[in-house]
């Protein structure tokens, strides 16, 4: 019974497997979401042999390209895509989409509309028709990458005689978003779906995805690759992973670093949010209780006595109901959107007063 189970559920992950007559290695073409190319990994947010991690967790992470995307232009009347992935198990908590999969993006009249998802398959070669029996006019296009997968081979498959040429990026401001498995994308439904990837879609400021699940912990490593990150502003998911006590040595100097680095860039620091497991747990409750509150003293005085240090503060932008959270602790769909309309006004009124819109 298992063995027929197995088998239908790989006759089911090839059942749109791409049979593009042309394909296009989507290295060549542009490629947004990164803090800088590295040398033979096109689809790492950030060089890891100019940031020497210690953490194995941190390191892979580097490589998962979480909000990268890849930007194009063709007049196909079908898109697809065969990829390979770097071997890892799924998650229980998210989807095969978001982990291993991609979703496309097309342009028209100034909006990005969803077109398709390129849909894994079990093993770590991947085949996916995602768009079919289009008009065969140019198409503006962005294929969001796997944000739980390193991604080691990517090719678009098109029809013979299409066009496929880069797309110039269409953002003009780049605003970096360091942060947890929220930031990261855990629970969204799909690549595009994380918050920062849909807030750059809304505002046509790129927002660059540098989640680090469970691990953004205020390390001074990463407090040296954001200082020597270029961008017109920062964000911040700083507190739902260390502990109190991290936050109480570390969160100074890691400031401290930044504003020296950043003088005149707007630093906005965001508030963890209430993690539901407190609402019966009372371990768990006291634990996050002390955490938020040490956040909220301290980035309150750090944000008096930097200018360009902002905190917004408020833990409840999931939503009070419990609803809006996968697991108690990641963001589903509904409570990402929670998020943006609670947080993206905020941010937004800060970018206005340094030219950022």
């Amino acid at each position: 019974m298992i063995k027929h189970l197995l088998f239908i559920a790989a006759g089911l992950s090839m059942f749109h497997a791409a049979s593009a007559q042309k394909y296009v290695d989507a290295s060549t073409l542009t490629i947004i979401g990164r803090t800088c190319p590295m040398e033979g990994h096109p689809y790492y947010r950030v060089d890891t042999t100019r940031y020497r991690f210690d953490n194995a967790t941190i390191r892979h992470y580097c490589g998962y390209p979480a909000g990268v995307a890849v930007l194009f232009t063709t007049d196909s009347r079908r898109i697809e895509a065969r990829w390979t992935t770097a071997p890892r198990n799924y998650g229980w908590n998210m989807t095969p989409v978001l982990q291993r999969g991609m979703d496309l993006y097309v342009r028209e009249t100034g909006v990005w509309t969803m077109a398709g998802a390129a849909r894994p398959g079990l093993q770590d070669r991947h085949a996916s028709t995602i768009v079919e029996h289009m008009d065969g006019q140019p198409k503006e296009c962005m294929l969001y990458l796997p944000a739980w997968s390193e991604l080691l081979t990517l090719e678009i498959g098109v029809d013979e005689g299409a066009s496929v040429t880069p797309l110039e990026s269409p953002y003009k401001h780049r605003v970096i978003v360091f942060g947890s498995s929220v930031t990261h994308g855990a629970s969204a439904s799909r690549p595009g779906m994380t918050y920062p990837a849909r807030m750059s879609r809304m505002t046509g400021i790129e927002f660059v995805n540098l989640g680090y699940s469970g691990n953004c912990m205020l390390q001074p490593e990463f407090a040296r690759l954001l200082a020597e990150t270029d961008a017109d502003a920062f964000l911040f998911d700083a507190f739902s992973n260390p502990s109190p006590k991290m936050i109480r040595e570390r969160l100074d100097a890691f400031v401290a670093t930044l504003v020296k680095a950043h003088p005149d860039k707007p630093l906005i620091f965001m508030q963890t949010h209430w993690h539901t497991a407190g609402n019966l747990d009372q371990e768990a409750a006291k634990f996050h209780r002390e955490r938020i509150d040490t956040a909220d003293g301290m980035m309150r005085r750090l944000a008096k006595q930097y200018d360009n240090v902002y905190f917004l503060d408020g833990e409840w932008f999931f939503g009070r109901d419990a609803e809006g959270t996968i697991d108690c602790d990641h963001g589903s769909d509904l409570g990402y959107d929670r998020m943006i309309s609670e947080r993206l006004p905020r941010i937004r009124k800060i970018l206005r007063k340094y030219g950022i819109r």
